[in-house]
């Protein structure tokens, strides 16, 4: 590889390189975090990851909990979300399944 070339990011699955322009992360954050658990993550490219976790969402959102673990579910997309796409807008790449700071 040469030394302008991202080093891919550990956690398997494709790689997501940085888009032009990179997503904000207070925006991913913010839709994480209000739209369905992992809106966001769709949004940055970690198709896979979001769609499992709008489903974990959904799920999660039965009357037993109240919606408590719902919001766990969302407050960690959100977070994790941030993280990302704060990867993506420093020029780094991440992978379809890494989670908060799991980088190269």
């Amino acid at each position: 590889m040469s030394a302008n070339t991202p080093t891919p990011a550990s956690g398997g699955g494709g790689v997501i390189q940085p888009s032009q322009p990179p997503k904000d992360p207070i925006l991913v954050c913010v839709l994480n975090l209000l739209v369905l658990g992992g809106v966001g993550s769709i949004i940055i490219g970690q198709k896979t990851k979001g769609i499992i976790a709008i489903v974990a969402w959904a799920i999660l959102l039965v009357p037993p909990s109240c919606g408590t673990l719902s919001a766990v579910v969302a407050i960690a997309m959100a977070i994790d979300g941030y993280l990302q796409a704060q990867q993506l807008q420093q020029g780094k790449s991440i992978g379809q399944w890494t989670w908060f700071q799991q980088h190269m």
